[in-house]
């Protein structure tokens, strides 16, 4: 069987980077960044002027790493007999034998692969992943999100691939 292998569509990350374009403008607006700030009967003050700014750092990062990414695409995750390898989280392979369970996770629009762990301190992640790995922990019960946001392979796909190279 031919490995799946889903790599970065530069298509997708210009979409997703132009996005965070407008949320850090919006951010910004709602900031009071170009003057006064937009009031609501709704909502005080203070919560427009904070969802605003928490806006431009949030979509500023996410906008930094679609750019990283758009500029030096690569390979993003493989599925194979011997297990999976998700290079936002590490590059060495997690062998089927330490993956004691696979599951899904949406919400809305977005859809993840959560992979649990037999020994989790043995697979460490790196970098953003690694970082933001508490908190995928507590909102999914597992350890390891994958994501296949800006990617040229669907979720689907990957969740199918998991299935026939799993059994």
């Amino acid at each position: 069987m031919v490995n799946f292998v889903a790599h970065d569509s530069r298509f997708r990350l210009a979409l997703l980077f132009l996005t965070s374009v407008v949320f850090v403008v919006g951010g910004f607006w709602a900031g009071g960044a170009f003057g006064a700030a937009p009031s609501s009967p709704r909502y005080p003050d203070a919560v427009i002027f904070s969802v605003g700014w928490f806006s431009v750092v949030f979509f500023g990062l996410g906008g930094v790493v679609a750019l990283k990414r758009f500029l030096n695409p690569r390979e993003q995750l493989e599925i194979g007999s011997y297990g999976v390898r998700w290079f936002p989280w590490s590059a060495h392979v997690i062998p089927w034998s330490d993956i004691t369970d696979v599951t899904t996770w949406r919400h809305k629009q977005q859809k993840a692969i959560v992979l649990h762990l037999r020994n989790p301190p043995r697979f460490q992640g790196r970098r953003l992943a690694a970082a933001f790995a508490g908190a995928n922990r507590t909102l999914t019960g597992g350890d390891i999100f994958i994501s296949l946001t800006g990617t040229d392979r669907t979720f689907e796909e990957a969740v199918s691939a998991i299935a026939r190279f799993r059994s």
